[in-house]
């Protein structure tokens, strides 16, 4: 009996930003967009708690977890918010899984860490070993690329 082998590829090319590319954006506006958009998405994360969930393995490893859907949903149906709707919040999911598909672990985890979890700027650089200036380059990378995907980007 043969076992398979699944080989995970992971790959090199998340092209970060750099700052010749984010010239053209005014990154302190679209960061408070940004936080903004996730601040929604974290209350939506709560109350569509049926609906699907992009969840990060430890290595930052975007994974979509979805869990058994009741036929009546007494609260979700009632609530008004920028998530109007679970299929709103579903399609931001599956954006999002797409966005940290092309994206670095350290923007990731920048995005997740520090504008997610509320984790410091130092624990994300602690982690992977990189001092402020190459992170801050990269955290800009993050924002964008977030405002990009969800249309919160502000152009100077």
């Amino acid at each position: 009996m043969e076992l398979e082998k699944t080989i995970d590829t992971e790959y090199v090319d998340s092209l970060i930003l750099t700052k010749e590319d984010m010239k053209t954006y005014n990154i302190p506006a679209t960061f408070i967009n940004v936080t903004e958009k996730l601040r929604d998405f974290k209350i939506a994360r709560n109350k569509y708690i049926n609906g699907l969930h992009v969840r990060l393995t430890p290595s930052y490893k975007p994974r979509i977890e979805s869990f058994t859907k009741r036929k009546i949903d007494p609260i979700g149906d009632g609530v008004v918010d920028y998530f109007d709707s679970e299929e709103h919040y579903n399609y931001f999911n599956y954006m999002l899984n797409k966005l940290y598909s092309i994206m670095s672990e350290v923007e990731i985890a920048y995005l997740n860490d520090c504008l997610l979890c509320g984790r410091s700027e130092s624990y994300v650089r602690d982690i992977f070993k990189i001092s402020k200036t190459p992170f801050s380059i990269i955290k800009d990378s993050a924002i964008v690329r977030f405002g990009l995907v969800f249309n919160v980007i502000v152009y100077k």
